[in-house]
């Protein structure tokens, strides 16, 4: 989600998988709606924009939101939200780690009501919160949690995203083990746990259910009436079937239970809800006559706080970077981004996540940002976006032939007498194919990023690359095994 996409991006598991998968076999030999109340964005280029990328990159549906001010200027949706199902600016899609931005405001509200302290540590609210390191755990404040300062890892908030099948509470209660990776407020590191520990507090503070306090403090006075804290609540069947790339293709997926994940990266909303939202931020918690937030606290939530890249700071479950608020989002099987730049806001939702070109999915929303604020969109990457998915399937059908010709051949080749120099190349042969590059991979991809982020983020490519290593193992023990037998033979009397 998020960043798995900005926490995996920057670990450069794309990279990983294609180098990998080259090393392997090197050893083994539109509907529908849109609305302009002024004539700051021109339409038709967006529309043109937009068409063009979903077909270039296979996206199966989009929506797109455009604010100014106080004003909705652009909403549409584009191309299916499911098989027979058009994607219109009030269909649902899970938005990822933009949930964390509804997470913060939460925060931020029970703030104005003086009803939490961000400086007060998490245990004042959550009396039985503890990690690992009990003493480190007092430390941890709000504050340190909304600005992802807490010292909690992404890998362990990576790897939460397969264990999200709990209640809340269950989920927090579970990370008694959990491990710091430095002295709390020491430096930035991006988690997806410390926004699921912040809907606890929510829970708490409130006296009501996480998913209860959205929809009652930010959903309902924004109008927005698409948007749900728990797909149940869509009764409907509304929301926007996901679609994950496989192996190149796009296939419709169900999402895991991620109960536990809401906060972090599982609420769902629509294009048109994204607008009324984006109003209320850029308004200083202002939509439609009704304040959702004080400005001063507005304004702190969007303060950049902690550097995570050069000029780019997070603030409270945004990122900041010269004077542009923002936010992206990945799930399994659907992205989403959110602009905020000067009196413009923009949202796209998208129900498909394809990580090896998920940067060419940023470049659309930097594509919109372009239109409404310069007339043109960047010249988008006319490379086909899946050559990489040839290179790597190919290379893993043929590493799996010669796997199978390697078993073949244990099996049916005929024993003979080797000669010194021909068992010397056999044993390093398995050595280093069999045993040394399989340990290799199966031992330094999960001390990276967990094997249940990437068979969830990149299905297919992911399985290969643990099931592969497997195999060269199993086909090394074998071959051993065969290297005694004929050992034993020719020494017996």
């Amino acid at each position: 989600m998020d960043i798995i996409t900005r926490g995996l991006k920057h670990i450069g598991i794309r990279k990983l998988i294609l180098i990998v998968s080259l090393f392997l076999i090197i050893s083994v030999n539109q509907s529908t709606l849109a609305v302009g109340t002024g004539n700051s964005v021109d339409s038709s280029k967006i529309d043109a924009f937009i068409n063009r990328e979903i077909e270039r990159l296979n996206i199966p549906g989009a929506s797109v939101a455009i604010v100014k001010g106080d004003q909705i200027e652009y909403l549409k949706g584009y191309g299916k939200s499911g098989p027979d199902k058009k994607m219109t600016p009030q269909t649902p899609i899970v938005i990822g780690s933009v949930s964390k931005s509804f997470t913060a405001l939460a925060i931020m509200q029970l703030v104005d009501q003086g009803k939490l302290e961000l400086t007060e540590p998490v245990n004042t609210y959550l009396p039985g919160f503890s990690l690992a390191d009990k003493d480190a755990s007092k430390e941890i404040t709000i504050q340190h949690l909304l600005n992802h300062t807490s010292e909690l890892s992404t890998y362990d908030g990576q790897r939460s995203i397969a264990e999200g099948n709990k209640s809340l509470k269950e989920h927090i209660e579970s990370l008694e083990n959990i491990q710091l990776v430095n002295g709390v407020g020491d430096t930035y590191q991006y988690s997806n746990l410390n926004y699921d520990i912040l809907g606890l507090v929510i829970e708490d503070v409130a006296n009501m259910p996480y998913k209860e306090y959205v929809n009652n403090h930010i959903f309902k006075p924004l109008h927005m009436n698409n948007s749900y804290a728990d797909p149940r609540d869509d009764v409907n069947n509304t929301i926007a079937t996901g679609y994950q790339t496989m192996f190149g293709f796009k296939v419709p997926t169900e999402q895991l239970n991620h109960e536990g994940n809401i906060p972090s990266g599982y609420i769902i909303s629509s294009a048109e809800d994204m607008a009324n939202y984006m109003i209320a931020q850029l308004n200083n918690g202002q939509f439609s006559g009704e304040s959702i937030l004080s400005k001063d606290r507005m304004d702190e939530m969007h303060h950049p706080s902690s550097l995570m890249w050069e000029d780019t700071y997070y603030a409270m479950g945004w990122t900041v970077n010269n004077n542009v608020i923002s936010h992206d989002g990945s799930t399994e099987n659907t992205y989403s981004k959110v602009v905020l730049d000067g009196e413009y806001g923009i949202s796209l939702l998208i129900n498909s996540l394809d990580y090896l070109n998920v940067d060419q999915y940023d470049n659309i929303m930097t594509g919109l940002n372009n239109i409404v604020q310069n007339g043109e969109p960047l010249i988008s990457n006319e490379s086909n976006p899946f050559t990489i998915y040839i290179i790597i399937d190919i290379v893993i059908l043929i590493v799996l032939a010669l796997i199978a010709f390697s078993t073949y051949r244990i099996f049916k080749q005929k024993e003979h007498k080797a000669t010194r120099i021909r068992t010397i190349i056999n044993i390093l042969s398995i050595t280093l194919i069999n045993f040394f590059i399989p340990v290799i991979i199966l031992y330094f991809i999960p001390k990276i990023t967990p094997w249940s982020t990437v068979t969830l983020f990149v299905p297919g490519i992911g399985h290969a690359l643990f099931i592969i290593p497997i195999l060269l193992l199993l086909i090394g023990v074998m071959k051993v095994g065969k290297m005694i037998r004929n050992k034993v033979k020719v020494t017996s009397p």
